[in-house]
């Protein structure tokens, strides 16, 4: 029978590599969204001019940035569940185990980390995804509330 600790490691194990699982599907889904987002600008380009049937694309661009926009938000959401659990398992094995200095380690390495990246610190990764993904809704909101306009 596994003692307590190896079960604290092994669920730290399994919350890390979940809250990993949630920053590989949002870059998968990422990758697709670009990859389409780029096929569409330039099939846009390819026209020449933008027309009343480019809404059949820039309607659907809007759409594919906005779920982009809202699953970076849930996988952000995701991912700081896990590792926040991860964080208090890892927590706990360094309070039964105080000889490994847990606490300090990370203290330092945050401290370290804080003074090289001061700007940076308090900025999520997640939000500039929703940024990315938000921009794709806005070019294609902006393209065809652009073709409206213009054949009206």
């Amino acid at each position: 029978m596994a003692d307590e600790t190896d079960v604290l490691l092994d669920l730290w194990k399994g919350q890390r590599d979940e809250a990993r699982q949630m920053e590989n599907q949002r870059a998968t889904l990422t990758n697709i969204v670009i990859i389409v987002t780029a096929a569409a600008l330039g099939f846009l380009a390819q026209q020449g001019s933008l027309r009343a049937s480019s809404l059949g694309v820039t309607l659907p661009l809007c759409l594919l940035g906005s779920f982009g926009a809202l699953a970076s938000a849930k996988y952000g959401e995701r991912w700081a569940v896990h590792s926040g659990l991860a964080d208090a398992l890892r927590l706990e094995v360094g309070l039964r185990h105080p000889g490994l200095s847990l606490s300090e380690l990370i203290a330092t390495n945050r401290a370290e980390h804080a003074a090289e990246l001061p700007r940076v610190l308090r900025l999520k990764i997640w939000i500039l995804w929703v940024l990315l993904h938000s921009a794709i809704a806005a070019a294609g909101l902006f393209l065809s509330l652009w073709i409206l306009i213009a054949h009206n």
